[in-house]
């Protein structure tokens, strides 16, 4: 006579499937696009380059999975140009990690002034955009010079340092969040929304100065450097 299946067996035989389930999930690997991996292999180098750009599209997607599989590709694929170009990807995907790391940065030199804001009775203190950093979260969003910073989300000054306050404020926060500004300029308030950049290298080191530095060298150095990390702690799950 066969034993009587119970509800605890039922129960037990379940989780052995659906751990099963899971386990062939997870075993299996992100399929990159074949027509694009194909696409690198070209005699043409637009074709090559195009290629590589939609990889890349696609990749961004769906950046954790992807990243996997062509760290693989770079190491495995037959053909050089693949690897290379594979890497190459790759490394966009790393450096995107990169620059949602670290702290906020909006790219203003500023300054404090009083001044009457349309709608509060009270003076308050603004702040005055005496530059605008080039290739910044300011520059791209549309900030100028002489624009006055009167609100930053929530936040207005009737006392103290607004400057001190708005930087504080904005190195708290992730680059990627997105900051609602209201600015006066040429006596009307209007509202500026701004993208954080990643707070760069040489606005916290004092050493470093702006006219004896190549900055953007300086930035690559160290997105090179957390491209290697990353590959130093994936060579360690091999």
């Amino acid at each position: 006579m066969h034993a009587p299946i119970t509800n605890a067996m039922t129960a037990r035989l379940a989780c052995v499937l659906i751990a099963l389930l899971v386990g062939a999930t997870s075993s299996r690997a992100l399929e990159l696009p074949a027509e694009a991996l194909a696409a690198l292999e070209s005699d043409e180098f637009q074709v090559r380059e195009k290629a590589q750009a939609e990889l890349l599209a696609w990749c961004r997607e769906r950046p954790q999975a992807a990243m996997d599989e062509l760290y693989r590709k770079s190491r495995s694929n037959a053909d050089p140009e693949v690897r290379e170009r594979c890497l190459e990807v790759l490394r966009e995907l790393v450096n995107d990690d990169y620059l949602k790391e670290g702290e906020g940065f909006i790219g203003i030199r500023m300054q404090d002034e009083m001044t009457n804001v349309p709608g509060d009775p009270k003076p308050r203190i603004a702040i005055r955009v005496i530059q605008v950093v080039p290739d910044s979260a300011a520059l791209k969003a549309g900030l100028k010079m002489n624009d006055l910073i009167v609100q930053s989300g929530e936040h207005i000054w009737h006392e103290g340092a607004a400057t001190v306050s708005f930087s504080d404020s904005i190195r708290r926060l992730k680059p990627g969040t997105r900051v609602a500004l209201k600015i006066l300029r040429d006596g009307q308030l209007i509202e500026l929304p701004v993208v954080l950049g990643r707070r760069p290298l040489i606005a916290d080191n004092p050493f470093l100065d702006e006219r004896d530095v190549d900055v953007k060298a300086a930035e690559k150095a160290a997105q090179d450097a957390f491209f290697r990390r990353w590959l130093d702690s994936r060579k360690l799950r091999d």
